[in-house]
């Protein structure tokens, strides 16, 4: 779920190419096929998303629900490949932990109009609620599989 690749355009242009899109975002899907797609998503050539925050050392720091996402991000798909607006890069992990907690977390939780602490105060609460999308942390520092993850940087605020 990437708010950025929506603000952007990138959700649009990828729907209208002619390839197999596997569009998690199709209207009418039923939770059963949701699921597939998460499951399929490891198999693709291809897996586009954002992060929640790039450090100015290169590390990729994001917090996922589901863990679908940071999932497919460290292993599956052959390429990854992230778009990530330049409100995203911060100076270290402090920074990108506190970047989580105070912007990107409490955003997706009014988004997803979760039942969380943080969707009412405006910053991570370290709850855990059941309807906490604060589920997994991964730090991506480096790939084994040279350029499989490539992250376009753009010259734009988007996402949370």
């Amino acid at each position: 779920g990437s708010q950025t690749l929506f603000e952007c355009g990138v959700i649009d242009l990828l729907r209208e190419m002619d390839i197999n899109l596997k569009d998690r975002y199709a209207p009418n899907l039923s939770r059963e096929q949701l699921e597939n797609i998460y499951r399929e998503a490891f198999f693709d050539d291809y897996y586009v998303s954002s992060s929640n925050a790039i450090t100015m050392q290169g590390e990729l720091y994001n917090v996922d629900g589901r863990s679908n996402r940071v999932a497919a991000m460290s292993y599956g798909p052959k390429h990854v490949i992230l778009v990530v607006g330049y409100n995203k890069i911060v100076d270290d992990m402090e920074a990108a932990i506190k970047r989580v907690e105070s912007v990107a977390a409490p955003a997706n939780c009014i988004r997803l109009n979760r039942n969380t602490p943080c969707a009412i105060s405006g910053k991570c609460m370290h709850c855990k609620s059941d309807a906490t999308i604060c589920c997994t942390y991964v730090v991506h520092r480096k790939q084994m599989v040279k350029n499989r993850i490539i992250v376009l940087l753009v010259k734009e605020e988007y996402g949370y």
